[in-house]
């Protein structure tokens, strides 16, 4: 018996939103994902590199607006020293998580087949114990 194979894993990065909880530190042109934290990495840099510790992933999808792509694609820029593939979704306008995370499944769904496992992350998350976090996700 051939032991299972592994499926493929796709994080898939919300970020979103209108830039305003956290004003005058987010705003429209720089919401919380692109607010640097101490260890200098912006939130949605720190939520691609965890998630590039995922075995399995060959891939990141991000659904975020049109306006911030050009600055989510230089954050990764600046990080993706291995050349991970990145894959985007644009929303015209912010609708809500739900609906981000439903146009992502379909995404996936189309491009890989049932066997993809879609991981769930938004960028504007810390999270302090990356070892622990990357453990559980491959549990999991």
């Amino acid at each position: 018996m051939n032991p299972p194979s592994i499926p493929v894993i796709v994080p898939t990065i919300l970020s979103g939103g209108l830039g305003s909880r956290l004003w005058p530190a987010s705003r429209k042109q720089n919401p919380k994902p692109f607010m640097v934290m101490p260890k200098g990495h912006s939130l949605i840099q720190e939520t691609f590199l965890r998630s590039s510790l995922i075995n399995s992933v060959s891939e990141i999808l991000t659904v975020t607006n049109v306006d911030l792509l050009s600055k989510t694609k230089n954050e990764y820029a600046r990080i993706n020293t291995s050349g991970l593939k990145t894959s985007f979704i644009l929303e015209p306008f912010g609708k809500n998580t739900a609906a981000a995370i439903a146009v992502s499944a379909l995404y996936l769904s189309n491009k890989f087949s049932k066997e993809c496992l879609m991981l769930i992350l938004p960028a504007d998350h810390a999270v302090a114990d990356q070892n622990s976090f990357i453990h559980l996700i491959e549990q999991a």
